[in-house]
């Protein structure tokens, strides 16, 4: 069996290389949760977003779909022969038989002429 000697003397402790070791287990321990804490942030500001965006959408689709109603009316209209009656209604013709009537807005008065100041000659 070998001997080796002692580096240190009975009964004291390296406490040098304690410190250093925890040192950087709190350092990478930090570092962690560092990291950790920005990609949370990051995935809840994503998140946020990404959920704006589909409100924005969902509002957006509902425009849409009322217009779509409205272009759907139109066309049935169209198909129906009713949007051809209308028009021709708009443009004066009416059928025979029928009596018509045009409401419209009464004519702006014209000026009446001012008479001449009558003169007199001496």
């Amino acid at each position: 069996m070998r001997h080796s000697k002692a580096t240190v003397a009975a009964g004291s402790v390296r406490t040098s290389g304690h410190g250093v070791r925890r040192i950087i287990v709190v350092a990478v321990v930090g570092v962690i949760a560092l990291w950790s804490a920005y990609a949370f942030a990051q995935e809840a500001y994503i998140g946020h977003k990404l959920s704006q965006q589909v409100a924005d959408l969902h509002s957006q689709n509902a425009r849409l779909a009322a217009e779509n109603q409205g272009y759907h009316k139109d066309v049935q209209s169209l198909a129906s022969g009713a949007a051809n009656e209308e028009e021709a209604r708009q443009n004066g013709f009416a059928r025979r038989g029928e009596k018509v009537y045009l409401l419209t807005d009464p004519p702006s008065p014209s000026p009446t002429p001012v008479a001449p100041a009558a003169t007199t000659a001496p």
